[in-house]
C-alpha cells in the first residue's frame, strides 16, 4: 500500500513539474520568436533606408 502511494505521488510530482517546465519553455520560445521577427523587421527597414 505504501509503495503504491509512493509511486502515485512520484508520478503526480513529475507531471506537475513537467507542466511548469513546459510552460516556461513555451514562454521563452514565444518571446524569442517575437524578438526575432522584430529584429528582422528592423533590419529590413535599415536596408531600405540605406538604399535611399
Amino acid at each position: 500500500m505504501d509503495i503504491t502511494n509512493y509511486f502515485i505521488g512520484l508520478l503526480t510530482g513529475a507531471s506537475v513539474s513537467t507542466l511548469f517546465v513546459g510552460k516556461e519553455l513555451y514562454k521563452y520560445y514565444t518571446k524569442y520568436t517575437i524578438q526575432q521577427k522584430q529584429l528582422d523587421r528592423i533590419l529590413k527597414l535599415n536596408d531600405k533606408i540605406k538604399n535611399l
